[in-house]
């Protein structure tokens, strides 16, 4: 074979080599996103964050007491102009109850019927508040006394009827205890679902799960202030809490699989945290925003929360209807999937 030969067939090898694409197949594990691909996930991801963005923000830049409930208590002629004061002053911001004397109006507000009102007595008028109720919204009547005080020349002294430990007297610690519930509800249904193969097995280490965490956490918060009330009863309804929220996303994880699961953990982080009111007052958000929150778990259960650890459970019944409703859909969803797998088991024998 001639020189000037080798050379051409040589070309013609090295042309092949470095030819179009098909000659050399694709590298295992690189992902080869379509035309526009970036781009499309780019826009989504903004859109996502934005939809994250407007669900904390816009509740809280709009947050203002409205209805929120308090009492009067004195003689009904004082009382109606009292009545007739605020409602000018501030015509939404308070639904406001009539009580005989402050004994009633202090009852109504250990039983989280009221956060606080006005007690007209033979000496002036005298402003009741409960902290641990809200201390936004003892703050703001703490600021309406000051202002009665200076319509009538002469100092209204303010009650507290139901304090905040002095661990905690901003009330922080309760605010910031949401989020770990929510990650004690979200952690054990991966792990479970991972780690057993039956579904009410995976049912039973979830629930089991729950009862461990709220005991433990509900010993930290004692330990560090937060709480001071009975242990057993913040234990239960910090349980309760988290039953709800696993139970539920369990059920979703299992009929739905990772789609449904990250929708129930969208709805209850990025949606029920924001709306929960736990920070302020659940009054303090504009509609339907207050609804919304109030029947998420997030919402009920940190109201629940709020009932045990500093009103020896007064107050909790509706929020252990929402938190029931949520368990209960739960296990539905949960015998759903049982039932669906016993079928696909039938059929395949």
């Amino acid at each position: 074979m001639s020189s000037g030969t080798t050379h051409e067939a040589a070309a013609a090898q090295s042309g092949q080599a470095s030819g179009p694409a098909a000659s050399s197949p694709p590298r295992p594990g690189v992902a080869h996103l379509p035309p526009g691909g970036a781009w499309g996930a780019i826009v989504a991801l903004t859109i996502l964050i934005g939809l994250v963005l407007t669900a904390f923000t816009l509740p809280a830049i709009n947050q203002e007491p409205r209805d929120v409930p308090i009492g009067i208590a004195g003689p009904p002629q004082a009382v109606q102009q009292l009545v007739g004061g605020l409602s000018a002053q501030a015509p939404e911001a308070f639904s406001v109850s009539t009580f005989v004397d402050e004994a009633q109006l202090s009852q109504s507000i250990r039983d989280r019927e009221v956060y606080g009102g006005i007690a007209l007595g033979a000496s002036g008028p005298a402003m009741l508040t409960a902290p641990a109720a809200s201390p936004a919204v003892a703050q703001g009547l703490s600021a309406l006394a000051a202002q009665l005080g200076q319509q009538q020349g002469q100092a209204v002294p303010v009650k507290e009827v139901v304090s905040l430990p002095a661990e905690d007297s901003r009330g922080a610690g309760l605010a910031t205890a949401l989020l770990p519930l929510l990650i004690g509800a979200i952690a054990p249904v991966i792990a479970m679902n991972r780690l057993l193969k039956g579904t009410w097995a995976k049912f039973a280490a979830v629930l089991t799960t729950a009862v461990v965490l709220g005991a433990a956490l509900a010993g930290l918060l004692h330990w560090y202030g937060v709480f001071e009330g009975s242990w057993l009863l913040d234990a239960a309804a910090m349980a309760t809490v988290i039953a709800a929220m696993s139970a539920a996303l369990l059920g979703l994880l299992l009929v739905a699989g990772f789609p449904g699961f990250g929708l129930g953990v969208a709805l209850f982080l990025l949606l029920g945290n924001p709306l929960s009111g736990l920070a302020t007052a659940p009054e303090f958000l504009a509609e339907p925003w207050r609804t919304i929150g109030a029947s998420l778990p997030p919402g009920a259960g940190g109201q629940l929360l709020r009932s045990s650890a500093y009103f020896e459970g007064a107050g909790a019944g509706p929020h252990l209807v929402v938190l029931g409703t949520w368990f209960v859909l739960g296990v539905l969803l949960v015998a759903v999937a049982s039932r669906a797998r016993r079928t696909t088991a039938a059929a395949a024998a």
